[in-house]
């Protein structure tokens, strides 16, 4: 009977003992089975790299538009988004991989900046004009490509608009715009042709916060008129100043001083003691092009002719003939690129009124008749100024721009000389130059070849040719670069104005 009952005791333990490990294997295979059923999640990756499991995508967004108040209030926006190395993939999981989006957020914070909604604006000048002087120097391919980020297409057209009204009137572009130019009775001007020279594209992007974004138009038509060399300052204005006294200080000629300060409107703008001004040498980021008609009448001087009497004593003297200047009436094609004249061509001349020489009769023994003119100019009659003395794009233009006359047209002497120079330079070309009287020299750039008419030591006449013009050197059509200096030039010599001569 005792042996029966240890029986029974020793098969109540072993029941006892398989039921409690029954119910802990239960127990434990409920809780594994609780935190390992596959849930759906976001794998979130960075650069391509797994950097955590979160379980919801939108609450990432909405923690980082949290944390990110600073960026949304600065640019106005409504949302902060991920980094454009950051990818969100849909994945299935188990509970106890997730991670917290604090975290998430941390380390995205540490490693990539986030980005906003915008623009990126290409700016492609690969096909636009040649635009190579000495004053600006050709750009790479890679230059001629220009990116920048805009929240909106606005900002940039409105940016664009200003910076093209810094080359043309507000009332020339509206009637080009909307094609009511007047029509050109005898003499002015009109639009063909207005563009910007290049190409524009926008392309809807995440833009970085640490890159450069442009939300004011007054900073991005900065940027677009002065480039990324960023030499702008600001000029107070002094009692006494001018535009030309402003204009000369900071190494710019007039129109620049305008250009960078549209809202001047003229050369005739007063200025006031205290009023700021934006100054600089402009170096725009695309450019703006005009193509003009003009009709002008252009003066064209009488020359004085000396005739000798033999039978007067010397001294005396006296009008054969009043001299009394022409007009030829000229039509003009112009090219300006940002309100500098690239290439300008006279399509058609007509002589409305003829020139008549002066003639002086003299006594005593000579019998010749010459010039008594005191500087001749240099090129065919008519002609076109394309550019005059004076600041240039951050330099000293030290001479005038004259055009118009055609490639191979005849350049001349300007005054009775010897020649001291035929040379060859790499911005200058081909030119010549002429020591005169009483220390003047005058030199004559970009000729089609080294010149095949005087060398050095030759003396020279007044209107003898001494070259063609061309475009050699740095140099943007065919035009003749004209100088006068007192002294040497480049050697202790003073440049001057060449029309002050005439």
């Amino acid at each position: 009977m005792a042996k029966k009952k240890d029986k029974v005791s020793i098969l109540g333990i072993i029941f006892a003992i398989l039921i409690s490990i029954a119910i802990t294997f239960f127990k434990s295979n409920q809780v594994f089975s609780k935190t390992n059923n596959p849930i759906e999640a976001y794998q979130v990756y960075l650069k391509g790299e797994s950097i955590g499991l979160i379980k919801s995508d939108k609450e990432l967004y909405d923690y980082i538009n949290k944390m990110q108040k600073e960026i949304m209030d600065k640019y106005n926006v409504s949302n902060v988004y991920v980094p454009n190395d950051i990818n969100v993939v849909k994945d299935v999981t188990y509970e106890n991989n997730i991670v917290s989006v604090s975290n998430i957020y941390n380390t995205i914070n540490q490693k990539e900046p986030f980005t906003i909604k915008g623009y990126r604006v290409l700016i492609d000048k690969t096909n636009a004009t040649e635009y190579d002087n000495e004053y600006n120097k050709e750009e790479s391919s890679e230059d001629k490509k220009v990116y920048i980020n805009i929240l909106n297409k606005e900002i940039f057209k409105n940016a664009s608009r200003k910076v093209v009204l810094s080359f043309v009137s507000e009332q020339d572009f509206n009637d080009f715009e909307n094609n009511i130019q007047k029509v050109i009775i005898d003499t002015g001007e009109r639009l063909e042709n207005l563009y910007i020279d290049a190409k524009i594209t926008y392309t809807e992007s995440y833009i970085p916060v640490n890159q450069k974004i442009y939300i004011s138009e007054d900073e991005l038509t900065e940027y677009l008129l002065f480039g990324k060399n960023k030499n702008m300052s600001t000029y107070t204005v002094q009692d006494g100043d001018t535009l030309a006294s402003v204009a000369e200080a900071n190494k710019m000629n007039i129109n620049e001083v305008l250009i960078a300060n549209s809202k001047l409107g003229s050369s005739n703008a007063l200025l006031y003691s205290g009023q700021q001004l934006t100054v600089g040498v402009l170096d725009p980021i695309f450019q703006t092009v005009k193509e003009i008609h003009k009709v002008e009448d252009q003066s064209v001087g009488y020359k004085t002719e000396y005739k000798y009497d033999n039978t007067q004593y010397l001294g005396y003297q006296r009008v054969e003939q009043q001299g009394s200047n022409g007009i030829t009436r000229i039509t003009q094609k112009i090219k300006e690129v940002n309100g500098e004249v690239m290439n300008a061509l006279i399509s058609n001349q007509q002589e409305i009124k003829p020139v008549v020489n002066e003639v002086i009769v003299k006594g005593g023994k000579q019998a010749a008749i010459i010039s008594a003119g005191n500087w001749g100019w240099p090129t065919n009659i008519p002609y076109i100024i394309s550019s005059n003395y004076g600041w240039r794009w951050g330099r000293l233009h030290s001479g005038v721009d004259i055009c118009g006359t055609g490639y191979g047209s005849p350049i001349y002497a300007a005054k009775p000389g010897v020649v001291t120079e035929v040379s060859s330079g790499a911005s200058l070309g081909n030119y010549v130059e002429i020591y005169h009287e009483n220390g003047y020299y005058s030199r004559y750039l970009h000729l089609v070849s080294l010149s095949p008419y005087v060398k050095v030591g030759d003396r020279v006449k007044m209107g003898q040719t001494i070259g063609d013009m061309g475009c050699s050197g740095h140099c943007y059509g065919t035009h003749l670069h004209f100088e006068i200096w007192q002294g040497k030039p480049y050697g202790g010599g003073q440049s001057i104005n060449p029309l002050l001569f005439y």
